[in-house]
């Protein structure tokens, strides 16, 4: 009767084992695939962000052009009143005005030129920003398609962690069938003190968990897996595991 308990300890042991490793496994996978939803905004934002780019080089070119259209204008209405003050010129009586009318005269066609070297100015920062535009949509499009990568990636790793999941919870549900509901509830009662650990490998002589050094005879104990032993410090079932 005493082996009968032994093996059934043995067994319910192994099975313990096997259901932590399960579970552990699966709340791994539980806290990545929480985290895919914060990886995938991540991506959106930095591929916003590089889109952003092209419409600041977009927009400058924009500005710019307003600018050249604003200077055109003005070039305009400038050489509209030198046409006048020229057919004026032929009209004034004294030699005042005359000399006023060519001050007049050379201030605008002096404002003329000025705008024109500024349209000219315009024009050749114009052929720049077009030239940031292009690289700017360039790396845009790499960065795109780097994100887009990574995005398939987290969706990927969603779509089979899930899968994984399934299998998982089918997985712990059977090995929970063959425990037996003592050590099961013992088991899950340390599990919910634990954070979901309710096992521990020991590992130089002490508790994989807390690392406090086992007593001789515990370990001694422990290293038959005959029986449930637990840490006399965290209280997490103890095994052992033979090289």
């Amino acid at each position: 009767m005493e082996n009968d308990q032994g093996i059934g300890s043995v067994i319910a042991l192994e099975k313990l084992i096997e259901l932590q490793k399960l579970e552990s496994e699966s709340s791994d996978l539980r806290r990545k695939v929480a985290k895919a939803p914060e990886q995938l905004e991540a991506l959106a934002q930095k591929l916003q962000a590089a889109f952003a780019v092209v419409e600041e080089a977009e927009s400058h070119i924009t500005d710019s052009s307003k600018q050249r259209r604003q200077l055109e204008g003005e070039v305009e209405a400038f050489r509209g009143k030198l046409s006048h003050y020229k057919s004026q010129l032929m009209e004034v009586k004294t030699n005042e005005a005359y000399q006023a009318m060519l001050h007049e005269i050379s201030y605008v066609e002096q404002q003329i030129v000025a705008k024109e070297d500024e349209i000219l100015g315009q024009m050749l920062e114009a052929d720049e920003l077009k030239v940031n535009l292009e690289g700017a949509k360039a790396l845009y499009a790499e960065e795109k398609e780097r994100i887009e990568a990574e995005r398939r990636e987290v969706e990927a790793f969603i779509e089979k962690s899930n899968a994984r999941l399934a299998e998982l919870e089918n997985a712990v549900e059977q090995v929970k069938s063959e425990v037996p509901e003592e050590f099961m509830s013992r088991y899950q009662r340390i599990a919910r003190a634990r954070d979901g650990v309710a096992m521990a490998v020991v590992v130089d002589h002490s508790c994989g968990a807390c690392h406090v050094r086992l007593r001789p005879q515990l370990l001694a104990e422990i290293r038959s897996n005959r029986q449930v032993v637990l840490c006399e410090n965290c209280s997490r079932i103890l095994y052992f595991v033979h090289s």
